[in-house]
């Protein structure tokens, strides 16, 4: 009964605030695109206005931005332009497709997208210096975009970044519907929300998620690592984005005494700040996500946010951080929050996951490779009382390890059979996991604890992450790889999980004792049996950490974890000294 106590508790909670979200009246979604709260006020009239009552609702809001727009200050006037943009590509987007579409025809939306732009063209002619100032910002964001979806050459980028914004607004808002129809994703999108497809799609990057859920996908993985690759894309943005919030927390003398002071003075402030950054960063997706998250009860729409990589030994230190980030975005957000914890597949990672999902709080089991990994998690899983949990495979991490091994060993057609091998362990997971008792499986019910395929990797022009796993119930997908998906037109094979991998390729596969270790469970033939079997038994700990995928992927989180810290070091230096200039230039 317990169990069922807090679940219930926490659909109710969620429907509730659902419910204000319905009852918001057009005032307050007017006076939402005035504070520059724009994903609010878009996100209350595409899934939660009566789809009957849109039209007369937008007609209302267009009416207050058209005549308030002239006497508004430049801060105003952006405010409008940037929500007639977004409301346009919204509506032009996959997210009709969650409520409008239910009751309202592809016309019907079209000819309100068409009502925002008639406003937006009027706007932009009033005068140059609002529109040129959103597109800045438009264009700065498209061109960090490409770079993250892979394109390197950066004449080419600036050109195609060009090309997308074109000569006005509308040409930008016309040029993202267009690129955003012509994706292979909403296809999938559309048949999982229609309950025909499984697999839900997510996004695998700290930036750019508006652009991913206008696709159709409805999860985010956001953590110091992904943070510190985005900050390397468009360094503009995330030095000003991180000083304001270095600012924010300390004063110029604090700073300084950082500097001068103590070492473990400065590491713990770092430490801190680093928190803070990436808290910023999940703060604002799950607000992205959070219409999701309403409109399906806490299905869906959730950020998946890393603990400190740095922490993956220490169980209580793991579960309070994650109890500490927890109450302070429910604070934040005001409800429940659409958060789910990284919690690595370690013993310690085992216990910590026991504690929080008992307390009705999610996680993703994360640096996770295996079989057995996933079953051991899936049992204290289901003994929890979270509304859902991730079992994320990260499949690339796991297929490079074996390349590496094949190419050691000499072993012929293994660096090609290194492809199947994140796949092949999914796909066992997959119906050990989900499969009934009585057909050998656990009967775990898939939308409440779902398998996660992460870290893609491209062979080419094939993605075998994503063709052959068709139907587990979350696929991630890092940018690059999905622009590399939507190169040509891509036929979607729903429930290609299902499939057996070519036997050629398994018994490739069994030359590798890593891919033994990570495909292996008892039950399973003695000859496929590794020298080594690991497990999440506490006495098995330093043989799990030392295995080379976990050893590889703890190791570039921490590595990359302490590179950012090093960033944040040099903002502090960076803000220290312009003040000690700035001081000097008014003696």
């Amino acid at each position: 009964m317990e169990k069922k106590s807090v679940d219930i508790t926490l659909r109710e909670r969620i429907r509730k605030e659902r419910e204000r979200e319905q009852m918001t009246p057009v005032e307050e979604v007017y006076q939402r695109i005035c504070a520059g709260e724009i994903a609010g006020a878009v996100g209350n009239l595409l899934f939660h206005t009566v789809p009957m009552a849109l039209n007369e609702k937008v007609d209302i809001i267009l009416k207050k931005v058209a005549e308030a727009y002239t006497g508004g200050d430049i801060n105003f006037q952006v405010r409008s332009l940037e929500f007639l943009v977004n409301l346009s590509i919204g509506l032009g987007s996959f997210l009709p497709a969650w409520v409008l579409l239910k009751d309202l025809d592809v016309d019907t939306v079209t000819g309100i997208a068409d009502q925002a732009l008639n406003v937006l063209e009027k706007l932009i002619r009033i005068n140059e210096e609002a529109p040129e100032k959103l597109a800045v910002s438009l264009r700065r964001e498209t061109f960090a975009r490409l770079r993250a979806e892979g394109l390197s050459d950066e004449t080419e980028t600036e050109a195609m970044a060009d090309r997308i914004m074109g000569v006005s607004l509308l040409d930008y808002v016309s040029n993202i519907v267009r690129e955003l129809n012509s994706s292979n994703l909403p296809e999938i999108a559309r048949a999982h929300l229609r309950g025909e497809a499984q697999t839900q799609l997510g996004n695998d990057y700290a930036a750019f998620l508006q652009y991913m859920i206008w696709l159709g996908g409805s999860f985010v993985t956001t953590n110091p690592v992904l943070v510190k690759l985005a900050w390397d894309i468009d360094p503009q943005l995330w030095d000003k984005r991180v000083d304001d919030l270095i600012v924010s927390k300390y004063m110029h003398d604090q700073l300084r005494k950082f500097l001068h002071g103590r070492r473990s003075r400065l590491d713990k402030a770092v430490t801190e700040l680093n928190s803070m950054i990436t808290m910023a960063v999940v703060e604002e997706n799950c607000r992205l996500l959070r219409d999701i998250f309403l409109v399906t009860e806490g299905s869906e729409g959730y950020v998946s946010l890393q603990v400190n990589p740095k922490n993956h030994d220490d169980c209580d230190q793991m579960v309070t951080e994650a109890e500490n980030l927890y109450t302070y975005l429910e604070q934040r957000l005001g409800g429940v929050p659409n958060v789910v914890f990284k919690l690595p597949a370690t013993a310690a990672g085992k216990l910590a996951a026991e504690k929080l999902t008992s307390k009705g709080i999610g996680v993703t089991i994360t640096v996770e490779f295996s079989v057995f990994q996933a079953l051991g998690f899936a049992e204290v899983l289901n003994k929890g009382k979270m509304l859902v949990a991730y079992l994320a495979l990260m499949n690339g991490r796991m297929a490079f390890p074996v390349r590496d091994e094949m190419k050691e060993k000499s072993i012929q057609g293994g660096v090609e059979a290194a492809c199947w091998a994140g796949v092949e362990v999914a796909r066992k997971a997959y119906r050990r996991l989900y499969e009934p008792l009585e057909r050998g499986g656990m009967g775990i019910e898939p939308k409440r604890i779902r398998l996660l395929i992460a870290s893609l990797r491209i062979y080419d022009d094939w993605m075998p992450d994503i063709s052959e796993l068709w139907g587990c119930p979350v696929i991630t997908i890092f940018p690059d790889v999905r622009r590399k998906y939507d190169n040509h037109r891509r036929e979607f094979i729903d429930k290609t999980v299902l499939r057996a991998t070519p036997p050629q390729q398994m018994k490739i596969l069994f030359e590798s004792e890593i891919f033994r270790q990570a495909w292996w469970v008892p039950g399973d033939l003695e000859e496929y049996k590794p020298k080594r079997v690991l497990t999440l038994e506490p006495q098995d700990k330093r043989s799990l950490v030392k295995w080379p995928p976990v050893a590889d992927t703890l190791g570039q989180f921490i590595d990359l974890y302490e590179q950012m810290s090093e960033m944040i070091k040099e903002r502090i230096k960076h803000i220290v000294e312009r003040k000690e200039i700035d001081d000097g230039e008014n003696l």
